[in-house]
């Protein structure tokens, strides 16, 4: 089996391809315009025909230059040297021409390098479509003034009135799309820095989400263990043990964060907020039984449970807690109710996280004091479930239908 796979170009390359193409594209005007001119100048009066050459030949070439500044970014005031300078050639050109004899087609390619320098020099980029037609307006209006003056046959008038503007929208199109792909490369950029800085603040919050319970549960436990080192070895044993067991739990769940599969769920985490509190010496009171849920209303229920219960032992010295669950209607609340609450009662770091994150769910967090009471309660708004397609009735085929 042949498998020829092609690498797919990256956005950087074809970038820089689009880049090369439009610079060549652009500066190729140039010379394409003045072999238009010359194609028209040809057959023309001997006489006139070196200086009109040269005029249009000076005239594209100082147009060229400046649209080669403007490639590169250089400052204005020399492009608008070179605009008026092109400008000038090209006017002495039409008037050389016009001594001896009608204006032939030739000065339509020069005048639409003119009309695109000067939209691209006089205008800002919201407004080049108006300078275009307002260049355009002006080369077709002149074209008519010396079309009536009898110095200009009127298919050149027509000519005029299709060159300028096809010529000029060219070129002016083309650095507007290389523009807008650069906006767009930009912007990828920018996204994928976005998404790099959502993944960090994810992976920062998961970590203290999960690590914060678990090493204050280890540091309670230490605590234990060191003070009854000698009054009670047997004790201090089973609390060393605990602090192992934690630990293990704790790099487990380190290793899940890492890895980007780990799961919360919000039955795992109230018995897991029992299991702390009731080392920590705190009498908890959980729910039997969690309602069955979607797993991004779990996750956040989840860590609104475990961040009340690391706050709690962290920062308070309780002897009961209470976590409940309340659905009414469309929505579903967990409270965590604790005793033995210090001053003051700030909301934290992990409180501000929780709280942006029930925010994009639509929900909302609130804490509040009362006396030695610290109450926290978070509130989701319940999924609607999707409709199930309604099954038709099966057919019993050769007899009836049993009951």
């Amino acid at each position: 089996m042949n498998l020829d796979v092609t690498p797919e170009p990256t956005p950087a390359r074809d970038l820089r391809r689009l880049r090369t193409y439009t610079f060549f594209t652009v500066i190729g005007s140039g010379p394409l315009a003045l072999f238009m001119a010359a194609m028209f100048l040809v057959g023309g009066d001997a006489e006139v025909l070196p200086l009109a050459a040269g005029a249009a030949t000076g005239s594209v070439v100082l147009c060229t230059a400046g649209l080669a500044l403007h490639w590169h970014g250089q400052g204005p005031w020399r492009r608008r040297l070179l605009w008026f300078a092109s400008s000038a050639l090209l006017l002495a050109g039409v008037a050389a021409e016009a001594s001896t004899g009608e204006i032939g087609a030739a000065w339509a390619a020069p005048a639409g390098l003119l009309a695109a320098e000067g939209a691209l020099l006089w205008s800002r980029p919201g407004r080049r479509s108006l300078a275009l037609l307002a260049g355009t307006a002006i080369a077709t209006a002149l074209a008519g003034l010396a079309a009536q003056a009898g110095y200009m046959h009127p298919s050149v008038v027509l000519m005029t009135a299709v060159l300028v503007p096809s010529v000029a929208a060219g070129i002016v199109c083309q650095l507007w799309h290389y523009r807008v792909a650069q906006e767009l490369e930009k912007a990828r950029g920018l996204a994928a820095d976005l998404a790099v800085a959502e993944e960090r603040l994810r992976f920062a919050g998961e970590l203290h989400d999960v690590q914060g319970g678990h090493l204050q549960a280890i540091m309670l436990k230490a605590q234990v263990a060191r003070r009854f080192a000698d009054a009670d070895p047997e004790l201090a044993a089973s609390e060393v043990r605990a602090v192992e067991e934690l630990a293990r739990e704790a790099l487990r769940d380190m290793r899940a964060v890492v890895g980007g599969y780990r799961k919360t769920a919000l039955a795992d985490e109230i018995d897991s907020a029992a299991r702390i509190l009731k080392s920590a010496g705190v009498e908890a009171s959980v729910p039997d039984a969690a309602p069955s849920l979607d797993d991004d209303t779990e996750r956040l229920l989840g860590l609104l449970v475990r961040e009340a219960t690391t706050n709690l032992i962290r920062h308070a010295e309780p002897t009961a807690a209470n976590v409940s669950i309340v659905e009414v209607d469309a929505e579903v609340t967990v409270t965590v109710v604790n005793d033995g609450a210090a001053e003051p009662a700030e909301g934290g770091n992990g409180l501000s996280m929780l709280a942006a994150r029930f925010g994009e769910a639509g929900g909302s967090v609130e804490h509040a004091l009362d006396g030695d009471r610290w109450t926290i309660r978070g509130t989701l708004p319940k999924p609607v479930p999707r409709p199930r397609p309604r099954q038709g009735r099966g057919r019993v085929r050769g007899g009836r239908s049993r009951r």
